[in-house]
């Protein structure tokens, strides 16, 4: 169980969540939250008997994509929290992802104009996180984006073995919640 929850982070006023306000002010009915798991890299096969983080040995890719689907632009305020960075776990618990330690280069904001479409990828994800030395090991994270109107985000989640033949796709469609 998580402890020292009563003493995080969320109760300090944050780059991040003056962000949100300023979008939030700018969204009449609040403001809409999606957050996407994303997969990256690559999960080696281990011999120990301990605890592996992650997924079963194999390659991992993810690709969101987001679309206004509004006649008037959307303002977006996107931001990836890692839980496994690079092969190493940083946030099991009782360990949590701290807003308030998130780094500029985590955060974005973004205008999607109307009808128009974009997709964040592992290539991305990883622009936004510290980056890796050699070939990425894996990386799982929270994709969280809020925006001042409804928008329209899938994931598409593909997955294949170490060796042999074979690839797995998955595409998933991410509900919208209100925030705030």
């Amino acid at each position: 169980m998580a402890t020292d929850q009563m003493h995080s982070s969320a109760d300090r006023s944050t780059p991040l969540l003056e962000k949100f306000g300023q979008i939030g002010a700018a969204a009449a009915g609040g403001l809409f939250l999606y957050s996407v798991k994303i997969v990256c890299g690559k999960q080696t096969e281990t011999n120990c008997g301990c605890c592996v983080a992650g997924t079963r040995p194999g390659m991992y890719a993810t690709e969101v994509n987001i679309q206004n689907f509004n006649p008037e632009p959307a303002r977006l305020v996107k931001f990836v929290q890692p839980l496994i960075l690079l092969g190493t776990v940083v946030a099991r618990e009782p360990s949590l992802t701290d807003p308030a330690t998130i780094s500029p280069r985590q955060v974005e904001e973004i205008v999607i104009p109307p009808l128009a479409a974009t997709m964040d990828d592992c290539c991305r994800i990883a622009e936004m996180l510290p980056p890796p030395s050699g070939e990425a090991a894996l990386t799982i994270a929270i994709l969280s984006i809020f925006s001042s109107l409804e928008l329209s985000v899938s994931a598409v989640y593909t997955a294949s073995p170490l060796c042999g033949d074979g690839i797995s796709i998955h595409v998933e469609y991410i509900p919208s919640r209100r925030f705030g």
